[in-house]
């Protein structure tokens, strides 16, 4: 029968624990490790047994990365056993000595997904690549080790959602690109970093009319350091001001001309009430952009603002308040659901005439905010800001 480690009871030796596993390979030297079979369990020689041929097998295979593992305790024995009886490589170790960019790349060009999470996976990868955590030597086994990293410093940066989806990518990388299932100890290890906690959340800074709008794009566009500078990026800001448009909606251009009603359509994600057509107040080019550039641009203005590309959303809610919307309506344009019984009474899609009417309205307030400006204005106005406090045609195509 196999031994068992021992220890000291009352000045005498006894059994306690597992059986042992004493073996001498060629590959990686002696493995001297406790089996996880008991005496107790159900064909306990027999599992031993199968232990010991699955590490001569592994020896004459020359396998140094899994005998390496189970060597020092990265696997345990019987999880090896499953896998070995299963007939597949160990998936915990399979590609774990391989490197990591080469094999991310080549993922990157075959996985199934949307051109825009591939896009945005590539961003993580190059981001990586900035912060030093990832270079052209770093192997697949330390994956564990560059999302620990990654969690120190965005957990000091307060980046609980970026440090969530690149840690997503690498769980996806270690699913669909190399086949790891949920017993591999990369994956476990990988799942074990613990997610960046959710600081206090910065306060709104929605616009309140809209000389404010007008005077933060024309700041925007003629003051920023931060992208190309042939970018409209006033235009941006009038458009998700003026829609309600969720930053990944703007993103991904998901937006059209209704063919119905001849206004916007959303066609959100997120909820099963973002697909949606609000009021074509304005109008601009349907086509996939990064507000990188332009969140950047809003956190260097020089006097700052505390306004971020995601208040903009919130400054459209004001907007349709002020122009005399009914909340029921402007709840549905926004993409919101019902949250208390008698918003669930008031929902309903609004029709060709509540689109066409709202629509007015805005308009009608937009107007009658620039015939009714402030006296103060602004230091300065940008070319943009003054033709658009001229007259708004000049600045967006009204249909």
């Amino acid at each position: 029968m196999p031994t068992r480690a021992k220890k000291k009871v009352n000045g005498k030796w006894q059994p306690a624990g597992s059986y042992l596993v004493d073996i001498v390979t060629k590959t990686v030297g002696r493995i001297v490790k406790a089996s996880g079979v008991f005496p107790y369990t159900k064909n306990s020689a027999d599992t031993y047994d199968q232990i010991k041929v699955m590490l001569k097998d592994l020896d004459t295979q020359r396998d140094e990365v899994r005998l390496t593992q189970i060597k020092f305790g990265k696997v345990r024995l019987l999880d090896a056993l499953g896998a070995y009886r299963a007939g597949r490589i160990y998936a915990a170790e399979a590609y774990a000595g391989d490197k990591l960019l080469p094999a991310m790349v080549k993922w990157l060009k075959t996985y199934s997904a949307s051109t825009y999470t591939t896009t945005t996976f590539t961003h993580y990868v190059n981001r990586l690549l900035r912060l030093g955590l990832l270079t052209p030597a770093t192997e697949v086994r330390q994956l564990p080790d560059i999302a620990r990293n990654l969690r120190t410093k965005f957990n000091r940066e307060a980046k609980a959602v970026y440090f969530r989806a690149i840690r997503q990518m690498l769980i996806s990388f270690l699913k669909d690109g190399l086949g790891y299932d949920n017993d591999s100890f990369l994956l476990k290890e990988v799942k074990k970093v613990p997610l960046v906690p959710v600081r206090s959340r910065r306060e709104h800074n929605p616009l309140g009319n809209l000389a404010e709008l007008i005077e933060l794009a024309g700041r925007v566009n003629s003051s920023g350091r931060w992208g190309n500078r042939g970018v409209d990026y006033a235009s941006w800001i009038v458009f998700m001001a003026l829609t309600g448009l969720r930053p990944t909606e703007f993103e991904r251009g998901a937006w059209e001309r209704d063919a119905k009603t001849g206004h916007v359509r959303i066609k959100g994600t997120k909820t099963i009430n973002a697909n949606r057509v609000v009021p074509n107040v304005v109008w601009l080019k349907a086509e996939p952009r990064r507000l990188a550039n332009l969140q950047m641009r809003l956190i260097n203005l020089d006097p700052p603002t505390a306004v971020r590309c995601r208040d903009f959303r919130r400054t459209a809610a004001l907007f349709y308040e002020a122009a005399g919307v009914p909340r029921s309506r402007y709840s549905y344009y926004l993409g919101h659901g019902a949250r208390d019984i008698t918003g669930l009474y008031e929902k309903r899609t609004p029709t060709q005439a509540d689109l066409d009417m709202d629509c007015e309205k805005f308009r009608a307030w937009m107007l009658d905010q620039r015939t009714n400006k402030p006296q103060t204005r602004p230091r300065t106005w940008s070319p943009t800001a003054q033709r658009f406090m001229k007259d708004l045609e000049h600045v967006f195509v009204l249909e």
